[in-house]
């Protein structure tokens, strides 16, 4: 994406937060964050399991490597990167090579690549699966003088996430890397991408392979990792539970998951948006407002939410710095796509 392009997303993203906190005010948010006290601790708190339950999941992956980090080593590389995906903001990538940096020690420079990438893929696939599952909830729970309009927007994207999940179990159990390589030739515009890739096509082969093999040899692991990420998901709409407790405010699981869901989706809709900055706001006032709920606890969760990323980006950035250099390689060439 272009420069131009970046900067006036970020405007329109500011625009809209600025919007919604002026009609807010900003005293009532400050009154709030006092109500909350020390929830805040909890709620940041609550990402340490989020966290443990994606790095049990990767660590799955590496099962078969003797050689590979102990938990507390991956799960501190896990929350670095998490922290560096969030300062790319444009394209949520940037902890990838991290990763398989810090993994090259361990695994070597093809086995971390492989890792990365497969992790990836059953986290996204996880969430696939969470968004789908938010939907039938929302369908459920809505209240009934619901618009038929939203229940279509639903139906529809529901469609297309049971599209997207096939997608996934297509590449764990044919490979990708490879068959997107071969379109890329196809396609007239994107044709000297692939001439540059076709050097690689080896590795990428290779990379596939690790891939399916993963999914065809040691399929109890590969729904017990998926489970982990799914789970990390469903401790994370807790959040919201915590959130509303504090304000006094019941909200119950199910609708905090819709809510929570439906956020999410929106969110990789707009993922363009450097930081989420406005797209996260709204998600969540209008998300809060469509079930009956009071807009204001929307925009005030989306702010409690950045304060717990800024607390965790932190605890990421002072880990790289304990963790050292030496045990670090430099960062491979290898573009992971965003979540």
């Amino acid at each position: 994406m272009r420069r131009p392009w970046q900067v006036a997303l970020f405007i329109a993203g500011a625009s809209v937060f600025g919007y919604l906190v002026a009609q807010i005010g900003i005293g009532q948010l400050a009154a709030d964050a006092v109500r909350t006290g020390w929830v805040f601790v909890p709620i940041v708190a609550l990402f340490a399991l989020v966290y443990a339950c994606s790095a049990g999941a990767w660590r799955l992956i590496m099962a078969s490597d003797p050689e590979r980090p102990s938990f507390l080593r991956t799960y501190g590389i896990l929350i670095s990167s998490n922290a560096l995906n969030f300062l790319t903001p444009w394209i949520n990538a940037g902890g990838e090579p991290y990763r398989i940096a810090a993994m090259t020690p361990w695994l070597g420079r093809r086995r971390a690549a492989g890792s990365v990438i497969l992790h990836r893929l059953l986290h996204s696939f996880a969430y696939v699966l969470v968004w789908l599952t938010a939907i039938i909830v929302a369908l459920v729970l809505l209240p009934v003088s619901t618009r038929p309009a939203v229940y279509a927007l639903l139906g529809a994207v529901g469609l297309i996430l049971v599209g997207v999940l096939a997608l996934f179990l297509s590449a764990h159990r044919r490979g990708l890397l490879e068959r997107i390589l071969n379109r890329l030739q196809r396609v007239p515009l994107i044709r000297r991408l692939a001439v540059r890739l076709e050097p690689r096509r080896p590795l990428l082969i290779e990379l596939d392979k690790q891939i399916t093999d993963f999914y065809h040899r040691h399929p109890r692991r590969f729904l017990q990792a998926v489970a982990l990420e799914y789970l990390s998901r469903c401790i994370v709409f807790v959040e919201l539970l915590l959130i509303a407790a504090s304000l006094g405010i019941k909200l119950g699981y199910f609708r905090a998951f819709a809510i929570g869901g439906l956020e999410a989706v929106a969110n990789n809709v707009l993922f363009v948006v450097p930081f989420e900055l406005g797209a996260r706001e709204g998600a969540y006032y209008v998300l809060f407002k469509l079930f009956g709920l009071d807009p204001q606890l929307g925009l005030y969760t989306s702010i409690v939410g950045r304060v717990r990323d800024f607390s965790w980006i932190g605890v990421g950035l002072l880990l790289i710095w304990v963790s050292g250099p030496s045990r670090v390689a430099a960062a491979p060439p290898v573009a992971i796509s965003p979540e």
